[in-house]
């Protein structure tokens, strides 16, 4: 159902489904035209740190570091979960599947598709942050 490629990854050949590939592929272009936009609006003004409406103080460039530390340590732990694991999130976030559609597949409930993600977000989450 799945196939596999060989990608590099953190010097690394790694075999992942197709579909896991893809999304990183998409990942990292998405964060290149970032880091390009980042770098010509820093070049145009000074660093600065702008008041939100709150109390609490943006600063672009520690949130973008910030949240290029997170995506990395995502990726780490997507490509330490099992190929079912990795299958799930594929369907259900690269695909965007519904839960009842993934049940249909892996014959089982709503419930337990719900279940098995709750269990992956939990895991994915604890070693993001």
């Amino acid at each position: 159902m799945n196939d596999y490629v060989v990608i590099i990854y953190n010097g690394e050949q790694v075999s992942v489904p197709k579909e896991v590939a893809d999304f990183l592929e998409q990942d990292r272009k998405r964060q290149q035209a970032q880091d390009k936009q980042d770098t010509r609006h820093l070049s145009k003004s000074e660093f600065e740190t702008v008041p939100s409406g709150s109390d609490c103080v943006k600063r672009p460039v520690e949130d973008a570091a910030l949240r290029n530390f997170q995506l990395e340590n995502l990726r780490k732990a997507i490509a330490e979960l099992d190929v079912q694991g990795q299958n799930l999130l594929s369907l259900r976030y690269s695909d965007a599947l519904t839960m009842d559609e993934i049940g249909q597949i892996y014959g089982i409930s709503k419930m337990a598709v719900s279940k098995r993600l709750k269990k992956l977000h939990e895991k994915l989450g604890s070693s993001v942050s």
